[in-house]
């Protein structure tokens, strides 16, 4: 058993597929040889000349790549010039965060506490009463200078700045020392050289120190202008440089898109060259079979028409055997020379016109296969059929449906439930018609060549009969109208072949019965 398998085919594909246009000698099938005469008859036009490729083409694709190439290096330039100057940026901004900002904050504290430890001190001298919490409050603000310098020397200097900052450190030491020489002094008492010891040994080095402190915070407040300035230059370069990239990024995706457009147009040329070739090799061997056929059929009429008149003037059952075997082998290659006729002419352009109504072709067409019916054992029965107009002449419907037919009657094989069962459905813009049967249906794997010419299912009963054309013309004739073709099929239960035309026209009619059962059919209910 295998699973229920499913294959359509829509109106844009075409009959011939490219196995059926090409000559495989060790294991051909019936047809080939006759495909093979048909392409070098083809080639003996100019037909058979490979289609050349459009100049430049290669051209186009070597400038498509080059040029593809240096929209994506423009982007990786411009992402890495972006980078660059991000990462100088960030490198300026630390130099102001880091260095050049806290040296001045630092300084500025440190100018603070010595004024402030200035003004204390001289209170200290002068004001001997009061010493106890003065001494508290210049410790406090000698304590506080003292912070800020080792926190101001203990960062990175910065290029230049080295004697800035011993200077800084130098007048620091001086003034400490003064400071405790000073409050040394005025412990001691000694009279009269309270104010002759701060005027002299205290104001020099402060007022030195706080020059220097002052030197060394313009000394940074400049470095951070000029860090400002350059940050100010790096950016300012980086939006010029990625402005530019990225108009030349423009520039370039602009002649990739044209470049492209233009590859686009030579392929759809040569698409279009490929399939006018392939249509025209496509007609040019439907015209040869036809011929083929048509030339064929009147020699072997002749030839059975001669044979039937041998065996009705030959009275001896002995002398008939080999008139019989004469007709049935002539019978047999009329009816190949048929399939090629018909499927040669299936390639027809249709008639925009014409107008096919199933129900009354079904009711003329099933009595037709009433002794093939009943000789075979089989029930052919249809389901009440809509009155609605398919977008097709009525030769063209007959010789749909009665392909079908004669295909699900002929592969029925030895299937104890021996039916076949018609259906028309009304699925709206189409008209669907299925045939459906109880044989032993057909393996997934061989679903996508059923409807290829000169295919016919290996190991059945019927494969010496026929050329494998039937499935084929079904499929070009229903394609040719702007339908579709389809088959679902489940091994061991049977198989239904359905093909979808166009709705002609709708009607107005109430839904009426079945037409008048035609013998060996039945209708179901």
């Amino acid at each position: 058993m295998c699973p229920p398998s499913t294959v359509a085919s829509g109106s844009g594909e075409r009959a011939f597929s490219s196995r059926g246009l090409t000559s495989g000698r060790p294991h051909e099938r019936p047809g080939d040889s006759l495909r093979r005469v048909a392409s070098g008859a083809a080639g003996d036009h100019g037909m058979g000349m490979p289609t050349p490729r459009p100049a430049g083409t290669e051209v186009s694709w070597k400038l498509l790549l080059v040029a593809f190439a240096a929209v994506v290096g423009s982007f990786f330039v411009t992402t890495l010039i972006v980078q660059r100057s991000s990462a100088v940026i960030s490198d300026l901004s630390k130099e102001i965060i880091y260095n050049s900002a806290p040296s001045i904050e630092h300084l500025a504290l440190v100018r603070r506490s010595v004024l402030e430890a200035e003004l204390v001190l001289a209170r200290f001298i002068n004001e001997p009463t009061h010493r106890g919490a003065l001494d508290r409050e210049l410790e406090t603000a000698l304590s506080e200078a003292r912070a800020g310098i080792g926190e101001y020397l203990d960062l990175t200097p910065l290029p230049g700045e080295q004697a800035v900052r011993q200077d800084v450190q130098e007048s620091w030491s001086r003034f400490e020392a003064a400071v405790t020489q000073a409050r040394a002094d005025a412990v001691a008492r000694r009279e009269g050289a309270e104010g002759a010891l701060f005027e002299q040994d205290v104001e020099p080095p402060a007022r030195h120190l706080l020059e220097n402190i002052t030197r060394s915070i313009e000394w940074n407040a400049v470095r951070g202008r000029e860090l400002a300035e350059r940050i100010r230059e790096a950016r300012r370069e980086a939006v010029w440089l990625s402005t530019s990239l990225h108009a030349v990024c423009g520039i370039l995706a602009g002649v990739v898109a044209w470049l492209l457009h233009r590859e686009l147009q030579g392929r759809r040329a040569l698409a279009d060259a490929y399939t006018k070739f392939v249509e025209a090799r496509a007609e040019e061997l439907e015209q040869f079979a036809g011929r083929v056929a048509h030339d064929i059929r009147n020699p072997l009429s002749s030839a059975r028409m001669a044979a039937e008149l041998g065996l009705r003037k030959t009275p001896e059952e002995s002398s008939r055997a080999p008139f019989k075997r004469i007709i049935r082998s002539l019978s047999r290659a009329d009816a190949i020379t048929g399939a090629l006729l018909d499927f040669a002419r299936s390639g027809a352009r249709p008639d925009p016109g014409a107008r096919a109504e199933p129900r009354a072709i079904i009711a003329d067409l099933l009595g037709g296969f009433t002794a093939e019916t009943e000789q075979s054992g089989i029930e052919l029965r249809h389901e009440p059929v809509p009155p609605v107009l398919v977008a097709c002449s009525t030769g063209v419907y007959l010789s749909l449906l009665g392909n079908l037919i004669r295909n699900a009657i002929k592969y029925m094989g030895d299937a104890t439930t021996r039916r076949v069962t018609l259906r028309v459905e009304d699925t709206g813009a189409f008209i669907r018609t299925s045939v459906s049967d109880t044989g032993p249906g057909i393996t997934p794997e061989l679903l996508p060549s059923l409807f290829e010419p000169y295919f016919r299912v290996k190991g059945s009963s019927a494969i010496a009969e026929g050329l494998g054309l039937g499935l084929a013309t079904v499929k070009k004739l229903v394609e040719g109208h702007g339908g579709r073709v389809g088959v679902t099929s489940t091994c061991g239960k049977g198989s239904t072949f359905w093909f979808e035309l166009p709705r002609a026209g709708s009607s107005s009619w109430d839904v009426l019965p079945p037409p008048h059962d035609a013998p060996g059919t039945s209708p179901l209910n």
